[in-house]
């Protein structure tokens, strides 16, 4: 089998394609001979060296789609997808061409999906509807994200909009072209230009976010205190630049406010497969729709899609096509 693999931490230059053994399933694995496997932003992080529970050496990545080709009997010739917060980290993840994970993780493909879709949903779906859970989202509440046109954003919303909850989205530039279909009629609030709080409390009637899903990092937090409805709940997913955040207390508990941190690196593959299956439905109903993607690449360039990743270049997901 080949792999991109980590022998130590520091630059995205530093991956190296290698050949390794095929491994084979043990008890209560199976083998996954991959199809496409996406790179996240996390993946870039991991190989910089910045998650500190990864082990050396190991092959990164946590999003796959493939096929079974060995473990359970009856998952043989199955067309699986998943994730998984300990792939390419405590254990060998997805960007290779084949892939051990524990039968229990195993997702059938939905058959809306193609695989290098289906590759491209696993950490931001995982997230948006894990972070959702912890928040417990019910229809009819009002759910405003921060950063709606990020990809767990856009997950998140479609998610909200799938419960029946109102989504109001808030981001620094218009919407951009490809927005879900389920999106339409979502009202969005440019940060860089309007007064956020003064427009929701119009778009909510006074009463505030039920739910604030912030997926960038705290850098609104003050203003998402002031738009938040008594004992409403703010999700937050990262820290950007600066993780250090100041809020007035004493306005935190009169509203009876909950700050919920969220992490998926806490779920490993199995925990993320149940996940998965809960969402399966909705993108065979179209609800539900993957993220757009940017571009694919052979595995052995993969260093080019790593590099891709970090600058930002394009909208949509870096897709490595395994050569098995």
């Amino acid at each position: 089998m080949h792999a991109v693999r980590m022998r130590q931490f520091g630059k995205l230059t530093d991956l190296i394609f290698e050949e390794l053994p095929t491994p084979s399933p043990a008890a209560g694995e199976i083998l996954l001979r991959l199809t496409a496997a996406s790179i996240n932003p996390s993946d870039v992080k991991n190989v910089q060296g910045f998650m500190h529970q990864t082990t050396l050496p190991r092959t990164p990545g946590r999003d796959f789609a493939g096929t079974v080709i060995a473990g359970q009997p009856d998952l043989i010739g199955k067309e699986v997808w998943g994730t998984g917060g300990d792939l390419g980290f405590t254990r060998d993840g997805s960007h290779a061409d084949h892939l051990i994970i524990p039968a229990a993780a195993a997702v059938l493909r939905p058959p809306a999906l193609s695989a290098n879709s289906a590759a491209c949903c696993g950490v931001t779906f995982v997230t948006a509807a894990y972070a959702l859970r912890e928040a417990s989202l019910a229809a009819n509440q009002t759910v405003v994200i921060i950063g709606v046109f990020g990809g767990v954003g856009r997950a998140a919303a479609q998610i909200a909009k799938r419960c029946a909850a109102r989504v109001i989205g808030i981001a620094r530039t218009p919407p951009p072209d490809n927005l879900p279909p389920s999106l339409a009629g979502v009202p969005f609030i440019d940060s860089s230009r309007e007064d956020v709080p003064l427009r929701i409390r119009r778009l909510t009637y006074a009463h505030g976010a039920d739910i604030i899903f912030d997926t960038v990092g705290g850098s609104m937090l003050l203003d998402a205190l002031k738009i938040l409805a008594p004992r409403g709940r703010i999700i937050e997913i990262s820290a950007g630049k600066n993780p250090n955040v100041t809020l007035n207390l004493r306005d935190f508990y009169h509203q009876q406010a909950r700050l919920i941190g969220v992490d998926s690196l806490s779920l490993d593959a199995v925990q993320c497969a149940q996940i998965l299956r809960d969402l399966s439905p909705g993108f065979d109903s179209g609800e539900l729709t993957p993220p757009p993607i940017a571009a694919t690449y052979p595995l052995d360039h993969a260093i080019q899609g790593y590099e891709a990743v970090e600058a930002g270049r394009a909208e949509g997901r870096h897709v490595l096509a395994p050569i098995a």
